[in-house]
């Protein structure tokens, strides 16, 4: 790819010039390789970067999209498992159809058949097993179709497992023509010391270079610390830093929920903490409303103040800049710009307030009705 020398002018014609420094015509052949070198990785408003498609989506909110990682951490038994079971059916599904779905979950459908790959680190091989047959009854499936894999890699030295891994993602990407879904049951198992910075970031670096390189979700599933809701080691903090999402699966006797921990492209007001629990007559998990407790309480109070702060900020068709809005919502409250800016945060977040091409905030009277 050639690199054209142009002026500042040139490159911004009828904007404003950002560099009208002269040397610009001036650089040298040895600077203009350089660049060229790079170019593939520089990005500008005229970059061609296709939209990553949504996989997986909760009240319509995206949880994981293609190229990205998604996390579920939590307590030993908690349930994480059984969620990503419930996201596979529904990954392995043509049509997306499958028996007690979980309320608010939907999973794109997999109408090419491509790739499902299921890796677990920890299950002994006959509970394995026992998984795989609930997730082809939920998915209504008689016999387990070939485009969906399932390994159990448990029985392997730690330092093949991203060998393994790596090659049967390579056929499996081949055999079925693009890979739909990757789940690694038990990412902490991959590495040997979760509290090492170089292994840690080595691994996650990994997994994010193959979700980019098969432009797949991968779903990861991490430990949480005994009797904490930090994820495991430096691999834990590593995890966040770097996945699309990140929801935590907590327990109160024998009802699991969904807590939505980091979001990069979801509210997390938007999603509700879903609940779910075991259901001896069908065999797996089934959806058992909403949890509601202390902390939901609280949010669910925020967001009423807020509702009824924007009602009087934006009285009267009001149209404001960001800074005024705050300003105003200060004002009206009494309270400091933090805080102010936390408000508006929430009504933006449940579109109590929408922004016109003008670029000031009103009142949505959609929110209202």
């Amino acid at each position: 790819m050639n690199i054209k020398k142009q002026t500042p002018g040139d490159q911004f014609k009828g904007k404003k010039k950002i560099d009208d420094n002269p040397d610009w015509e001036n650089l040298s052949d040895e600077s203009f390789a350089v660049l060229e070198k790079y170019e593939n990785l520089r990005i500008t408003p005229d970059t061609d970067i296709p939209v990553p498609v949504s996989i997986i989506t909760i009240n319509g909110e995206t949880i994981s999209s293609e190229g990205s990682i998604t996390t579920f951490s939590g307590a030993s038994k908690s349930g994480k498992s059984a969620l990503a079971g419930w996201i596979i059916a529904g990954a392995i599904s043509p049509d997306g159809i499958i028996n007690d779905p979980l309320p608010g979950l939907c999973v794109e459908p997999n109408p090419n058949r491509k790739a499902v790959i299921h890796f677990d680190t920890e299950q002994a091989r006959h509970k394995h097993q026992y998984n795989v047959k609930t997730i082809l009854r939920r998915a209504d499936l008689s016999e387990n179709p070939k485009y969906f894999r399932s390994y159990n890699i448990r029985q392997l030295e730690i330092a093949e497992y991203a060998k393994v891994t790596s090659e049967i993602c390579e056929a499996a990407f081949t055999a079925f023509k693009g890979i739909h879904l990757i789940v690694i049951d038990g990412i902490a198992d991959y590495i040997k010391d979760v509290n090492d910075p170089e292994q840690s970031n080595a691994i996650i670096k990994y997994f994010e270079s193959l979700a980019m390189k098969y432009a797949t979700p991968i779903i990861a599933i991490v430990h949480t610390n005994p009797g904490t809701d930090k994820e495991r080691g430096h691999l834990g903090s590593q995890i966040q830093r770097k996945c699309e999402s990140l929801l935590m699966i907590k327990q109160e006797g024998d009802i699991s929920f969904i807590v939505p921990k980091h979001l990069r492209s979801a509210g997390k007001g938007k999603i509700q903490q879903i609940q779910f629990m075991y259901d001896e007559e069908k065999g797996y998990h089934v959806g058992c409303g909403v949890h509601v407790g202390e902390d939901t309480n609280r949010e669910a109070e925020k967001i009423v103040l807020a509702a009824r702060i924007a009602r009087e900020v934006f009285a009267d068709q009001a149209a404001l800049k960001d800074g005024k809005a705050v300003e105003k919502v200060m004002k009206v409250t009494g309270k400091g710009e933090t805080v102010a800016k936390g408000y508006l945060t929430i009504m933006r977040a449940h579109e109590m307030i929408v922004q016109g091409d003008d670029k000031l905030w009103r009142s949505n009277p959609d929110y209202w009705v």
